[in-house]
């Protein structure tokens, strides 16, 4: 069936007549009584019920069913169109990110200054978020790219296209109050008598840390003061 038949019979659903149809697709109304009358009987169903009297159309439940399956037919049509018009021209379009809030302004600063040079047609739109929200973001589709500090949850959902091992620090005021001045390395035994203020993400790999060592059970239950749980606004630790 050609998708001019499809497209015309979606034309005369929303248009709601064989008159306005007509006029939309510059196509005379005999022509499209003829297009339904053919997919009417290659389905062997009627799909449309005009009543005397009435300028009226009502769908049968076949008409009903090939309406949206019409639509998903067009629409795989326009959108190889859109992407081979892309690939000839050059991309364009919008590109969703979400990314962690530690990552978006260095990702900017390198990775997507290049990105830019080289599809200068693609605009971008960045959203900002711990893993959790990020997650969500891209299964609900609202991104389609998600720049990660630490390993998303339910792998298996998505497609991981590059990661690398990176270092966890600690990071303290030179003068604080925890800190033994006598040496320049701190273990993590001694990092649990301390109280931490980390990010969403950051506290996962954190409780994931504690649970195969004793003696940061207590991180494992992220009771304060034994741990700061911040998303977004800075908290300073209070003193012991």
């Amino acid at each position: 069936m050609e998708l001019e038949s499809y497209r015309n019979f979606l034309a005369i659903i929303e248009a709601g007549s064989f008159t306005g149809a007509a006029e939309c697709v510059h196509v005379a109304q005999p022509a499209l009584s003829k297009q339904l009358k053919t997919l009417e009987n290659f389905f062997g169903a009627k799909l449309i019920i005009t009543t005397r009297g009435s300028r009226q159309l009502i769908l049968t439940e076949a008409g009903r069913i090939l309406y949206q399956k019409a639509k998903y037919i067009c629409s795989l049509e326009d959108l190889a169109r859109n992407e081979i018009d892309n690939i000839i021209g050059g991309a364009v379009g919008t590109l969703r990110i979400s990314a962690a809030n530690s990552r978006s302004s260095l990702f900017i600063s390198t990775s997507l200054k290049d990105f830019c040079q080289l599809y200068p047609k693609v605009t971008y739109e960045i959203y900002e978020g711990g893993i959790a929200e990020q997650a969500q973001q891209l299964l609900n589709g609202i991104t389609e790219l998600g720049i990660l500090s630490v390993p998303i949850t339910h792998e298996d959902s998505f497609e991981v296209l590059f990661q690398r091992r990176e270092e966890l620090s600690a990071v303290f005021h030179k003068e604080a109050v925890w800190l033994d001045n006598t040496t320049s390395d701190i273990t993590l035994k001694e990092l649990s008598e301390m109280p931490l203020s980390v990010s969403a993400g950051c506290c996962d790999l954190l409780k994931n840390v504690a649970r195969k060592m004793p003696y940061l059970h207590k991180y494992s239950a992220l009771v304060p003061p034994a741990i700061l749980h911040c998303n977004g606004l800075t908290k300073k630790p209070p003193l012991p």
